[in-house]
């Protein structure tokens, strides 16, 4: 019985839903929830919190998943394995059934034979299990085995005992619950198998194709306490993942998985784009052969174009942190073998309608957003092809320097300058057997950041190891300022260039850390407080506050006095400035909403900063947004002001506050307890920032900034409240004074301008042919003094009183004089600025000259540069003594060619 992806998947729903009365819940995002995880891996992550105990069970507590996954990152990657075996995949689709306490062994083990054998119509002599063997800590899984056999009827010698490494899950940190997996196996024949001798050709004793594990049943009995010791559960789940791609090529009878109905049709287009015909077969070692390669590269591609648009679906965009630095290195990657296999242009955004075809009905964001995934893509493989040309050249040249190893700093080169992932270098440098030096390119990238970062203008938080012991003694910092603006605290370290001092004196500058403070620490986007502490002995002034883990770290400046520590000091935050950033900082929140309103809920925050000057927000997009688009989003956003919406923050347990829906922003540090903030119902946040109480204290938006900072990326500057107002006041005033002096209404001033642009626009042109015809002028004048070289009539001359404009007439009107001109004409513009020309005849371009190379040689001597086509090119320089010099190196290098028979 064949059956297809499709009906595979519908089996596996329908039998749990309908037989065994499971809750069927819909694939979650590839986007997981969980901040700590950079995307999910797996089917059991979406519930995570009910199997650490931390949120309730579901009703039925059973479920039943397709789940959407993607290794292509991190630990979990299998990305050197894919095309080269015959089941490694970037995304998968995971089969799952799960228990929350509910039933365990005996019900969900023979469940699974029944599916497999039964709705599968796999045959049960052709199937195989494993089970924990036990070691030193755990005992064996005897229990699975008597179900597996006297239960189920599988023969002792079809059931095989494994290790911990192996058959044992768990658990996900030093502690947790854990437990034995179960592993179904299916014998797909010997010709895929490594070896005809029994012991060296089977299950633990090999990892080739002949025997395909394809779903794993996990067993979470046991918790490991901190001491190591492993006791039973009160509530015994399951968690069981079944891959659809291994399920697919069993029961189709394909030799991998690529050549199923799953992706098939994918390898199929790129085979076409390429030109290369798909060999197939079946591959037991590494593709060695060229066939094999090439059929390896097509595997590759259609693997990592489904991947790329479910990520795109998801909401992932290129970047080069996180998530977005996996799209783009694969993307990139995708696009590299398809170069290997002659395809020069960008191809894999036109894959993006095979995978929409095969997957769409299952799954409708890719239908919905399918036009936008492959622009998405499209981009950027113009972006790579743009320096991957490049690239490449410099990595040959690296890989054909002696050694065993590239240089880090020149791997990290072609990172920053050419957009090549590390990991695609390194895979490039093992294809020709070397290595990437890691270390240096971490040192160099380190190095890279210190340089290029906007922190080198910030205050720094010396004294790591000093600020350490702090925290280990005192605990974090008590934050009052939520509420508050003045308070007291003690101070309980000072710190002067990293070292503990035990007290600072009037002009000294250090780090002050008290008990508790209401100067905010910058975080989250946020700039950190400024103000002052004082007491009867001194009087200090608050330059920045920082934080390091959950100390608040204050940058001050002894004004009076001095300071001593365990001295008791009030604080006083710059409540003005403290205001003014509250304002931008709920206008954040308020532009988060309002871009996703408009632009779709793909855009995420990619960055942000408030303070009180203004409020910036980069955020995921791929084309800039036109101002309709930008007009709307202010609107709503003033909107939503107006509506005078009441601002509520509350401080949650970290699983309840991911279970409200709120947006987490992947890459934070988030505790066991965070704070979430809601505006309305249009906005639900994890933010620790300081907000309004509601959003009319805002008063008004306005966004006066918006562009592009990176691939991907876009940036506003928007302003709130007084800082707004006063915009729009001198904005007002300009237009004021612009009318006065163009004599004209507000309403009728671009008109002016428009007119105005036409009459300057008119005037140049009559100046620029004016300029021409002086030029022009002087071509009589240059031809009475034209040179012969052999066949060749050359004419090189300096001019005066000529523009750049008239230089280039002029060497063509002369050069048009006949079949065999080469002009080469040059001019002093301003004391430090030349101009050069030259143009060659059409005919002569046939015979190798070429005017792009002869400017260019020239144009260095007056230390300038230029090019352009064969027939016309320009230069600039920068200094006109030497253009004498100039000129007659371009006599020497005209005469050269034509000694040479026109080859430069």
């Amino acid at each position: 019985m064949t059956l297809s992806g499709a009906q595979i998947r519908e089996k596996f729903i329908s039998y749990f839903r309908d037989k065994r009365a499971h809750l069927h819940l819909q694939s979650s995002s590839l986007i997981p929830d969980n901040p700590t995880l950079l995307l999910t891996s797996a089917g059991m992550v979406q519930f995570v919190p009910i199997f650490l105990g931390n949120a309730p069970p579901t009703s039925p507590p059973r479920v039943v998943t397709v789940q959407k996954c993607a290794r292509a990152g991190g630990k979990d990657s299998d990305i050197e394995n894919i095309g080269r075996t015959s089941r490694h995949h970037s995304f998968f689709e995971m089969l799952g059934n799960f228990s929350f306490g509910d039933y365990f062994k005996k019900e969900v083990i023979p469940w699974a034979w029944e599916l497999v054998t039964k709705d599968f119509g796999m045959e049960p002599e052709r199937l195989y299990v494993t089970i924990f063997k036990g070691d030193d800590e755990v005992p064996a899984d005897e229990e699975a085995f008597d179900i597996w056999h006297k239960v189920v009827g599988v023969p002792k010698e079809r059931i095989f005992r494994m290790s911990r490494k192996d058959n044992f899950w768990g658990p996900p940190g030093p502690t947790g619950p854990c437990g034995p997996c179960s592993e179904i196996y299916y014998d797909r024949g010997p010709q895929y198998g490594c070896s005809d001798d029994p012991g060296q050709c089977g299950i633990g004793i090999c990892e080739c194709d002949r025997y395909m594990e394809f779903w794993n049943l996990v067993f979470m009995e046991l918790f490991k306490d901190e001491n190591g010791k492993f006791t039973p559960l009160a509530n015994k789940n399951v968690d069981t993942g079944s891959g659809l791609d291994r399920v697919a090529m069993i029961k189709q009878g394909k030799n991998n998985t690529f050549e199923t109905d799953l992706l098939f049709p994918i390898l199929q287009e790129v085979s076409r784009i390429a030109g290369v015909e798909y060999k197939g077969g079946i591959v037991r070692n590494r593709p060695h052969t060229p066939d094999e390669k090439k059929d390896s590269y097509l595997k590759i591609i259609a693997d990592h174009a489904r991947c790329i648009t479910f990520l795109i679906a998801d909401g992932v965009r290129t970047s080069n942190v996180g998530r977005g630095y996996v799209l783009r290195f694969i993307t990139r990657r995708a696009a590299r073998f398809g170069r290997l296999l002659g395809i020069e242009k960008p191809f894999l955004h036109n894959l993006v309608p095979i995978v929409v075809r095969i997957y769409g009905d299952t799954y409708p964001e890719l239908k919905e957003n399918d036009k936008l995934i492959a622009q998405a893509i499209k981009e950027e493989e113009e972006r790579f092809a743009r320096t991957i040309d490049r690239g490449m050249i410099i990595l040959d040249e690296l890989l054909k320097k002696d050694g065993a190893t590239i240089d880090g700093a020149e791997a990290f080169n072609l990172y920053a300058t050419y957009g090549f992932p590390i990991e695609l270098t390194r895979e490039i440098a093992e294809e020709h057997g070397k290595s990437v030096e890691m270390e240096g390119f971490a040192r160099a990238k380190k190095e890279h950041e210190e340089v290029s970062s906007v922190s080198k203008f910030n205050v720094v938080i010396t004294g790591e190891e000093a600020l350490g012991k702090v925290q280990k003694e005192h605990g974090p910092t008590n934050f009052i300022g939520y509420h508050d603006t003045t308070g007291s605290g003690n101070v309980l370290a000072i710190l002067k260039n990293g070292q503990f001092v035990s007290e600072a004196e009037e002009g000294d500058e250090v780090d002050l850390i008290l008990d508790k403070t209401p100067f905010y620490a910058e975080s989250g986007g946020q700039l950190g407080d400024i103000g002052y502490f004082s007491n009867d002995d001194c009087k200090l002034q608050v330059l920045d506050t920082k934080k390091h883990e959950g100390l608040h770290v204050h940058r001050v400046r002894v004004q009076a006095g001095a300071v001593k520590e365990g001295s008791s000091l009030k604080a006083s935050v710059d409540s003005d400035r403290r205001n003014l950033t509250v304002l931008h900082h709920s206008t954040a929140h308020i532009f988060h909403s309002a871009v996703r309103e408009r632009l779709g809920k793909h855009v995420v925050q990619a960055g942000s900063q408030v303070g009180p000057n203004a409020m910036r927000f980069d955020f995921s997009f791929e084309r800039q947004p036109t101002s309709e688009e930008l007009n709307d989003i202010e609107r709503q956003m003033n909107e939503w002001v107006q509506e005078n919406a009441r601002v509520e923050t509350n401080e949650l347990p970290l699983e309840e506050a991911k279970r409200t829906g709120a947006i987490a922003m992947f890459g934070e540090k988030y505790g066991d307890r965070v704070r979430v903030v809601q505006m309305g119902d249009f906005s639900l946040e994890f933010c620790g920032g300081t907000h309004v109480s509601s959003t009319g204290q805002i008063g008004l938006t306005k966004i006066i900034s918006e562009g592009s900072i990176a691939s991907g990326v876009r940036r506003v500057e928007v302003l709130s409240g007084p800082r707004a107002w006063n915009f729009i006041s001198e904005q007002i005033n300009y237009l004021s004074q612009a009318t006065k002096k163009l004599r004209t209404k507000p309403s009728e001033l671009v008109g002016q301008i428009d007119r105005l642009q036409q009459e300057l626009d008119a005037r140049e042109k009559q100046n620029q042919e004016l300029q021409e015809r002086l030029a022009l002028a002087k071509a009589s004048e240059l031809l009475a003094n034209v040179e012969s070289v052999g066949n060749i009539k050359l004419v090189i001359a300096q001019v005066e009183d000529v523009s750049s404009d008239g230089l280039k007439a002029l060497a063509t009107a002369i050069r048009d004089k006949g079949e065999n001109f080469v002009v080469l004409v040059g001019t002093a513009l301003a004391p430090d600025k030349v101009s050069l020309a030259c143009a060659v005849a059409p005919a002569l371009t046939k015979k190798g000259f070429h005017a792009g190379n002869i400017v260019k040689e020239v144009a260095t001597i007056c230390g300038g540069s230029g090019g352009g086509r064969p027939e016309l090119a320009q230069a600039g320089g920068k200094d006109p003594g030497k253009l004498s010099e100039a000129l007659s190196q371009g006599r020497k290098k005209v005469t050269e060619v034509a000694g040479n028979g026109g080859h430069q």
